[in-house]
């Protein structure tokens, strides 16, 4: 996610439970990632047949952790090299393209560590899967480094900055000088992600009244535009409640979850209609009120507020 929002300190903050963020939140979803990215190399080592499955079971494990690539995530693009999304020019396309016209030589992990992000990862491998738009030795190679990136942002976290989060303030610890930076960083992963998925996920593919955009939706060749906002929803969730006890916002997002679990639309391909767009139109508000109800209640709670020029949807 490549958005970022603004932040003043207030006083008298709470404190968060960073030890249950991070045991209770982080981990055990990046372990998920490197899991189910593992499960669908190993799948592909047989042929590429019979991935659509296990594609969809990574893309939900991405989901449900794409908010939590500050840090290891950030370290040489990774999280692009796992998800280049949103792709406004293209760039997927043409990159696998260029990817299969270079030959084997390309396909190697050394040669794809070096490739463009925009050609790798999930959305170059959904293109593979469900569009026939690579041979099978670059799917293979596509899901081994996949697999690889994801075990990758797993370990920096588990084996250092998990421990970074943790000691706060401590000697040594130039990342977060304060227990308050370390919830800071927590919250505003919080809000970001729940920018995105009301700006991007439902944004992009709503467009305008008269012009919208449902090709434009994510991960729409698997038909999991809609999956990956309920995934993501259902995750930030679990992760406000480890900030702080807020039930004004664990309503807003049981309220989400709830219109998003009720939306009959994959791909989002009603908002082409009136009464489609109206629909999509009211999960998004639904998400930009939750994110307000965090602001004033967990970020408050907190002693953190942000900016939402960019959250209002207005």
């Amino acid at each position: 996610m490549r958005l970022a929002l603004a932040f003043c300190v207030l006083a008298l903050p709470a404190m968060a439970d960073i030890d249950a963020a991070v045991d209770d939140h982080i981990l055990p979803r990046l372990a998920d990632l490197s899991q189910a990215t593992t499960a669908l190399a190993t799948a592909a080592e047989t042929g590429c047949d019979a991935l659509q499955d296990p594609f969809r079971e990574a893309a939900e494990a991405w989901a449900s952790a794409a908010h939590l690539m500050f840090g290891p995530g950030e370290d040489g693009g990774r999280a692009s090299a796992i998800q280049f999304w949103p792709d406004a020019r293209n760039a997927t396309g043409r990159g696998l393209r260029l990817l299969a016209q270079q030959g084997a030589e390309a396909w190697t992990p050394e040669a794809l560590a070096r490739a463009s992000v925009a050609a790798r990862g999930l959305g170059a491998l959904e293109r593979a899967i469900f569009d026939g738009a690579a041979p099978c030795p670059l799917t293979q190679a596509l899901t081994a480094d996949l697999a690889a990136t994801a075990a990758a942002i797993e370990a920096g976290r588990r084996d250092g900055f998990a421990a970074t989060l943790r000691t706060a303030s401590a000697e040594g610890n130039t990342r977060f000088l304060a227990p308050e930076e370390a919830e800071a960083a927590l919250f505003t992963t919080l809000m970001t992600g729940l920018e995105f998925t009301a700006t991007q996920r439902l944004g992009r593919p709503m467009g305008t009244f008269a012009e919208p955009r449902p090709l434009r939706a994510e991960m729409r060749r698997s038909g999991r535009s809609l999956a990956n906002v309920t995934a993501a929803l259902t995750a930030l969730r679990d992760l406000a409640a480890t900030l702080a006890e807020a039930p004004q916002t664990d309503a807003a997002f049981a309220r989400a979850i709830s219109l998003a679990e009720g939306l009959d639309d994959p791909v989002f391909a009603g908002v082409e209609t009136t009464g489609g767009r109206l629909r999509v139109e009211a999960l998004q508000t639904a998400v930009n009120e939750t994110g307000r109800t965090a602001n004033a209640e967990i970020g408050a709670a907190l002693g953190v507020q942000a900016g939402f020029n960019r959250l209002d949807g207005d």
